[in-house]
């Protein structure tokens, strides 16, 4: 998916905004898209869904205190939320486990006005059994701001 200059502005601020939220919550942060001295985090593997690639999350962390990993995403606009690759992505990343088959968590942050919508689409595409490793996070900064 093509990505102007100004929608990867506004996802490195939700990106970093994330980032942050989750080192103050004691998480380790393993890789994160776009932020400076931050290496890029590793592509994840796709186990047959969509385009069959393996996708690269906004970020990977590593929750020290409950022992599990936690998939990072920013989505800046409702165009991307349904989109293939989102679709793709949320298979992908709902799929992934650990060592000891102890599945990644996935946290989604959104511009406020959208985190909403976010939950709807997901959950939407979602097996149910799933929705309890899905955490929305609504942004600070509202989609004009951004």
């Amino acid at each position: 998916m093509y990505f102007t200059d100004e929608t990867e502005s506004k996802r490195t601020g939700l990106v970093l905004e994330l980032s942050e939220s989750l080192e103050s919550s004691g998480c380790q942060i393993i890789g994160a898209n776009g932020i400076s001295g931050c290496p890029m985090p590793p592509f994840l593997h796709n186990d047959g869904y969509g385009d069959q690639k393996s996708k690269m999350p906004d970020i990977l962390a590593y929750d020290q205190k409950t022992k599990e990993f936690i998939v990072g995403i920013a989505r800046v606009s409702r165009a991307e939320l349904e989109s293939e690759r989102a679709l793709t992505e949320y298979d992908v990343f709902f799929d992934q486990k650990d060592n000891n088959g102890k599945p990644y968590r996935v946290v989604i942050i959104a511009p406020p006005e959208l985190a909403s919508e976010v939950a709807s689409v997901v959950t939407h595409y979602i097996h149910r059994e799933l929705w309890h490793l899905l955490t929305i996070v609504a942004g600070k900064s509202k989609m004009q701001d951004l």
